[in-house]
């Protein structure tokens, strides 16, 4: 391969950081409405020109290669200084992470071009298709996968514009969103004539308003009743203090005294510690362990904490995970530990290697086992899953909880390794999605915020400044409603999927065809 294949033009350069910077603009904590809809614009017109070219789908390739360095390293660029506080080699794994995504784009590039070159169908089709199946591909890497920036994430913050995501998930609103962004480069590439740019305006009005209206009609007709008193805790501790051992005691205080005061204020039901809140193994601090056992019988409510667990295997080996655990207002632990199933990238586990490789890198680093057993937590009020960190931006976990008849989805988390970059309101706007998706209430408890509730419509009810110390109840309502989603998945994304192979494939025979008619 020519390293001139991928070397882009002055023109490509503009067009590629053009989307770029759209897409930047479309995601939080921007609140920008217009962004989303016209981010692909530019690079689909740059596509749909080489296929009228003649180019070699390189051109494609070369365009989404650029598009994606651009995008995805102006929007994740905080992963660098996030691994910092871990490893030295902080900048390989920001570069590692940007190269595949861009990789993933660059492949969407290519597989757009090739399906212009062999249907010549509208971008308003093709677009659509071929960027949620991309998406699909981020949501299903394995080790690798990093579904962050979905499109449909662009209107988390807009309830009333993102209720389709009940009827086929987080990609169901992205290819509503792509299929515009195709419309409105249809509309450029046939400027020339009047009646095609008026006809697919009122096309994009239609969409919207009919999501509009769907939106409007699901907010006034889902039922809600009240579920349970909640109570976070987000003790704000710094990352860079949160595992060295000389903290541990004013860490697990800082814990206890906003335990306190939200039970001396409040009656909740749960209370919620954040990821890994406690910063050692418990069998180390039978301490620790008391006083769980006296907040959940003093405050008569369950209690759930974010934990460090260690799982041996055999006499001189074991396995580390990051782990969620239920106290009950017994003062026991009857319900299974909920081991952490999506890890993320090096930070959690270096992907397709041996944790046990890395950790002597640092405390946790790199290191953790894999679990991901589902785990449906009963208490006197009803049930709920727990999402640990990250698996809050993978759709299918949320889904399986509620399949499995969880009343309400709690995430615990610790992004204070995010600093004040772009990540923690990223992080948190997903979580909106969740909740429309299937219909739940999502209760969060974050170690520096942002902490807070969102109700099943996917309205923010409450959230938490980030680094300042809070304790907060939350009267939770949920939703007996089993939606689209929850009963036929991801119908979008794999449609998508299947629909850009097909197409793939139909272009790959048309060439040889021509190469052997030649």
């Amino acid at each position: 391969m020519s390293r001139s294949l991928l070397r882009p033009t002055r023109a490509e350069l503009a067009v590629t950081a053009a989307s770029a910077l759209l897409f930047l603009l479309a995601f939080p904590p921007f609140t920008l409405v217009g962004p989303a809809f016209v981010c692909l614009v530019p690079f689909a017109i740059a596509v749909a020109g080489g296929v009228e070219r003649g180019d070699s789908a390189w051109t494609g390739i070369r365009l989404g290669l650029w598009f994606g360095t651009f995008a995805y390293g102006a929007s994740i660029y905080w992963i660098a200084s996030a691994l910092q506080i871990y490893t030295n080699l902080a900048f390989l794994g920001y570069a590692g992470a940007l190269f595949v995504l861009a990789v993933v784009v660059a492949a969407t590039g290519g597989a757009l071009h090739a399906a212009r070159r062999v249907t010549r169908w509208p971008m308003a089709v093709l677009l659509p298709l071929v960027w949620v199946a991309s998406e699909m591909a981020l949501n299903h890497l394995s080790d690798l996968a990093f579904p962050w920036l979905p499109l449909g994430l662009s209107v988390a913050h807009l309830p009333l514009m993102a209720q389709v995501a009940d009827i086929s998930g987080v990609h169901g609103v992205s290819l509503w969103i792509a299929a515009t962004n195709g419309l409105v480069a249809d509309m450029w590439l046939s400027r020339q004539g009047r009646r095609g740019v008026a006809w697919r305006g009122a096309l994009i009005a239609a969409m919207a308003a009919i999501v509009a209206a769907y939106g409007a009609w699901r907010m006034r007709t889902v039922p809600l009743h009240p579920l349970a008193r909640v109570a976070i805790v987000q003790p704000n501790v710094p990352q860079d203090e949160k595992w060295q051992d000389t903290n541990q005691g004013r860490i697990v205080g800082m814990l206890g005294s906003g335990t306190h005061a939200v039970l001396a204020q409040d009656d909740p039901q749960l209370v919620v510690w954040p990821e890994t809140a406690l910063p050692d193994f418990l069998f180390r601090h039978p301490d620790w362990v008391d006083s769980l056992r006296a907040y959940a019988i003093s405050g008569r409510a369950t209690v759930l904490t974010g934990i460090i667990d260690l799982k041996r295997i055999g006499e001189n080996d074991y396995d580390i995970f990051n782990a969620a655990m239920v106290m009950d207002p017994d003062g026991f632990v009857h319900q299974p530990i909920y081991h952490k199933g999506k890890l993320v990238p090096i930070v959690e586990r270096v992907p397709f290697l041996n944790p046990h490789w890395f950790a002597s890198w640092g405390k946790y680093f790199g290191s953790f086992g894999r679990g991901g057993e589902p785990v449906i937590y009963r208490t006197a009020f009803g049930t709920f899953g727990v999402l640990i960190c990250y698996e809050s931006i993978f759709p299918e976990v949320s889904r399986t909880y509620r399949r499995l008849g969880a009343d309400m989805i709690v995430n615990i988390t610790n992004d204070a390794w995010f600093g004040h970059s772009l990540a923690p309101y990223q992080h948190w706007a997903h979580l909106a999605l969740r909740a429309i998706e299937n219909r739940v209430p999502v209760v969060r408890s974050a170690n520096t915020g942002i902490s807070g509730w969102i109700d099943p419509l996917g309205r923010v009810q409450a959230q938490t400044p980030i680094f300042e110390q809070e304790a907060k109840e939350y009267a939770v309502q949920t939703s007996d409603v089993t939606t689209p989603y929850d009963v036929i998945g991801d119908v979008a994304g794999l449609f998508s999927v299947a629909a850009t192979v097909a197409l793939l494939l139909l272009d790959w025979r048309r060439r040889r065809a021509d190469v052997v008619v030649a």
